[in-house]
């Protein structure tokens, strides 16, 4: 009965934001977002309804994207000095799964460069919060790749530090650079040419130090080939984290989307606590946020909002958590299906209405 009483109550809700996974759900099998499901956000946002991305990317490896949807504000320089940009605040991004989230806004450059951070076409308004790996999870992250023979993404900033020892790993953060279209923020760390571990050790951080004297990594990225990944997942768990149950976990270790790489986060850190932070920063209650996702990172961010969504394509976990299942894939533009559903139903709220 009570069962019954709350999905009554789901469906009278209405809600004022949605919050959007990428890959295997915003975005289709080639990693792009169509134009039906820009037109259509960009109509959402034109209303005042707030939409926003939760995604394991780096906010530069998701800058494609927030540039596609074109729903940031641009502000100008006057405007930043003045109270006018307050009213212009900039597109709210979750990133590196939970770890990071910003608000970002356009404005004019003339730089050069595919990335539109790096040209600076995007920047970050706001900086909401940040919580990196610890020093400790950092070194012991990086000799388990070692001792794995695999290599790792650093994400520090906008860029991503890389120490590749051979052709097949350099071929995989070529795979990564593709998937997310990042090739030009990576910094690799040693020439690749290289197969022997003897250069490499506790003492130079296997490679890393470079990196680590930048600062401590919003996440870390093990590489692997796909066939191999539920190992690799397993062996991580095991290295970082105790077998004992009653012990906390020292690492948060997610099996990567597409299955070719394994995260480590800071254990604390997950989507969801990156999605409640986020609406804490704009005043909205969870309660009336939907969020749509597939993976085994979208778990928690499923489970914590009002109405979590799985798509059709997602893993069976996901779907198992969350109050709606899409009829359609990500393919499929399930995402704008399922909103524009919701909105026939009278189950999105506007500012104009």
């Amino acid at each position: 009965m009570a069962a019954s009483i709350s999905s009554a109550n789901d469906k009278k809700r209405r809600y004022r934001m949605a919050a959007l996974d990428l890959d295997g759900t915003l975005l289709n099998s080639n990693h792009e977002v169509s134009d039906a499901t820009v037109d259509y956000l960009r109509h959402l946002h034109a209303r005042g309804f707030v939409v926003a991305i939760a995604t394991g990317r780096s906010a530069a490896c998701a800058a494609h994207i927030v540039e596609r949807l074109d729903l940031s504000p641009d502000v100008s320089e006057s405007e930043v000095a003045s109270d006018a940009s307050e009213e212009k605040a900039g597109f709210p991004l979750v990133c590196t799964n939970g770890a990071r989230g910003v608000r970002i806004r356009k404005q004019h450059s003339s730089l050069d460069n595919p990335n539109p951070f790096l040209r600076q076409t995007l920047v970050i308004d706001e900086e909401l919060f940040h919580d990196p790996l610890s020093e400790e999870l950092t070194k012991k992250t990086l000799a388990v790749a070692n001792k794995l023979g695999l290599a790792t993404n650093y994400y520090y900033n906008h860029h991503i530090y890389a120490v590749v020892r051979n052709e097949e790993q350099r071929e995989l953060t070529r795979r990564y650079g593709k998937l997310t279209g990042s090739s030009e923020l990576y910094c690799y760390l040693n020439d690749g040419d290289d197969d022997g571990a003897n250069e490499y050790s506790e003492d130079n951080l296997w490679g890393y130090q470079g990196a680590a004297q930048l600062g401590p990594p919003s996440k870390l990225l093990i590489l692997c080939e796909t066939s191999k990944v539920d190992a690799v997942t397993e062996l991580v768990q095991q290295e970082l984290n105790s077998t004992d149950d009653t012990q906390p976990p020292k690492a948060n270790v997610i099996r990567g989307s597409p299955p070719f790489f394994v995260e480590i986060l800071d254990p604390a850190v997950h989507k969801g606590r990156g999605l409640r932070r986020l609406c804490e920063s704009l005043s909205m209650p969870l309660e009336e946020v939907i969020a749509f996702g597939d993976g085994d990172n979208d778990l928690e961010f499923i489970e914590m909002a009002g109405c979590g969504v799985a798509m059709k394509n997602a893993r069976d976990s996901v779907k198992g958590a969350a109050k709606e299942v899409t009829e359609w894939t990500n393919d499929e533009e399930g995402v704008i299906k399922t909103l524009q559903r919701f909105e026939r139903e009278g189950r999105l709220h506007f500012q104009d209405s």
